[in-house]
């Protein structure tokens, strides 16, 4: 619906239009008049006016006066001038300045209805042009706002090694996504390794305190050069600093950045973090060199909240100045990952003796079952062990180093053929792990239930669990878990008559409104209604 103006210092000719004509055919919500212009910008101010009809020769301001306020002031509302023959030079200059059109006096009433009706049709099409650009603005604010989050998902995706995209196709992606690079550029890759907390975090909080340090990540260590900051599907964090084609000649600048940031993680977020700061390589081949920072990382069994150049080359691997070599424990268990467990104890061994020939010190000995140990624990983390599943307490505190190569392989090949017989067994206590949970929740379904004491009470790992259950049952762990409450809640509907409020508390749901809400959802019905039909059924 449309409101319209009358503008005109003659009563008559003012009522002639308003009320000599049969608006109500037309889509009008409301026909206001003014006798001049004050009066009229008086009610443009008070009112949203869509269509102005005005004639143009008035005392005091006129008409082309209020046309020029209005192009100012409201250009969305259309104008119809009225004039006379002898001041047709009005019209010429009124249409020059955006006049809709105009109609000479004496007015032929049912003319003016049909330019009105030209007016009509024309708002109509500005409201839709204006209705398809806010729309193309609103989905841009909403592109620009989730931009952050696709590049993520770009880069994740390239990282994964899952898709190659040829040159074309990536230049079109990078574009898409206002990655300022191009297929030939160059990224340099910084891996930002967590190494620990000083506060107790459950896994919710430490997931975003990660996040958190991402964000710092890309104020101290990115500032003003372009790139990102993002977590991949292995959730390593990692910077991504964006090369453009160009030879970086500040890496001093960088490193300097990078040990700004340990500092801050100390001081601010309460954690240790150590960089690992890559060579800059093309955008296909960043995956190989996030994985020589990894083994970079992996190696560093000692040293904590460190810049590791890579560019420099590898941190000192002698042992104590012997010239004794530390094999990489990362690759060790990649070994034992894989199933490789046989060709581990083989290299175990030969180390061993090696280094038994070139009478290994004892702080080369120390350094080499802490290797193992950290090897061990990283293992179980990464395949959702508990280490207290596979090795007693006094096993993983038994600091006593060897006195000697023989007895370090004998206590290394006995740890490690624990952990791979565990790895081995692991596939088959899956279900059993299932069964435990599934036990666990139906027996705690009164009370909170968290993903964390969920798996603390099977010794896994909370997002390893998660991912299991998942597979093996088909439901997360929430959804399991309000599916079981809700089946629980329609068994004590039908059986007992407790109040609906507390049978909600029964299992679980401290606030009625929200399992009311809940039930329905799920089950089409109030507690009520399926109370009501199904003891009436029984």
């Amino acid at each position: 619906m449309v409101n319209m103006l009358v503008v005109d210092d003659e009563i008559y000719a003012l009522k002639g239009i308003t009320q000599g004509i049969d608006w109500s055919e037309l889509p009008i919500h409301s026909v206001l008049e003014a006798e001049d212009v004050p009066q009229a910008l008086k009610l443009l101010k008070e009112h949203a006016i869509d269509l102005v009809i005005s004639d143009i020769e008035m005392p005091g301001m006129n008409g082309l006066e209020l046309l020029r306020w209005l192009r100012d002031n409201q250009p969305q509302t259309l104008t119809i001038f009225l004039t006379g023959h002898a001041r047709f030079d009005y019209a010429q200059e009124a249409l020059q300045n955006g006049c809709f059109d105009y109609v000479l006096k004496p007015v032929d009433h049912d003319a003016l209805k049909e330019n009105v009706k030209r007016a009509l049709v024309e708002i109509g099409l500005r409201r839709e042009r204006q209705k398809f650009e806010e729309m193309v603005e609103d989905n841009r604010r909403q592109w620009q706002n989730q931009l952050p989050i696709l590049v993520e998902r770009f880069w994740q995706e390239l990282l994964s090694g899952r898709t190659r995209l040829s040159p074309e196709r990536l230049n079109r992606e990078l574009e898409n996504y206002e990655i300022p690079l191009a297929s030939g550029s160059q990224v340099l890759p910084i891996l930002l390794s967590i190494e620990q907390w000083d506060i107790e975090l459950d896994t919710r909080d430490e997931s975003i305190m990660e996040y958190a340090l991402r964000k710092s990540a890309a104020e101290i260590i990115l500032g003003d050069w372009p790139g990102t900051v993002l977590q991949d599907r292995n959730e390593l964090n990692m910077v991504l600093l964006y090369m453009n084609d160009t030879e970086f000649t500040d890496r001093d600048i960088l490193l300097l950045r990078c040990h700004e940031y340990i500092q801050a993680c100390h001081a601010y977020f309460h954690c240790r973090v150590s960089c690992y700061v890559g060579e800059a390589s093309g955008i296909h081949e960043l995956t190989g060199s996030l994985e020589k920072l990894q083994q970079l990382e992996h190696s560093n069994v000692s040293a904590t909240q460190l810049v590791q150049d890579a560019l420099a080359g590898s941190a000192d691997t002698g042992a104590a100045g012997t010239g004794i070599m530390i094999p990489s424990f990362a690759d060790w268990g990649s070994l034992l990952d894989n199933g490789g467990q046989e060709q581990l104890g083989m290299l175990i061994d030969e180390t061993l003796k090696e280094w038994q020939a070139e009478q290994a010190t004892r702080e080369a000995l120390e350094l080499f079952q802490y290797g193992i140990l950290n090897m061990l624990y990283r293992v179980a983390y990464r395949k959702g062990l508990s280490i207290y599943e596979v090795f007693t307490a006094a096993e993983l505190k038994d600091y006593q180093v060897p006195r000697n190569s023989q007895q370090l392989a004998a206590w290394a090949l006995k740890m490690v053929g624990k952990m791979g017989q565990a790895l081995e067994e692991r596939p088959r206590d899956a279900s059993a792990v299932i069964t435990k949970v599934q036990t666990y929740i139906h027996d705690h379904l009164h009370t909170e239930l968290t993903r964390d004491e969920i798996a603390a009470c099977v010794y896994r790992n909370p997002a390893y669990l998660s991912r299991l259950f998942r597979k093996e049952t088909g439901y997360s762990l929430s959804d399991y878990i309000t599916e079981m409450r809700i089946e629980r809640a329609k068994r004590y509907l039908i059986e007992t008559n407790d109040k609906v409020s507390n049978i909600a508390e029964a299992v679980g749901y401290i606030h009625f409104s929200y399992f009311a809400k809940l039930f329905k959802k799920m089950s089409g019905l109030t507690p009520q209604e399926y109370r009501k039909m199904h003891q009436i059924l029984h």
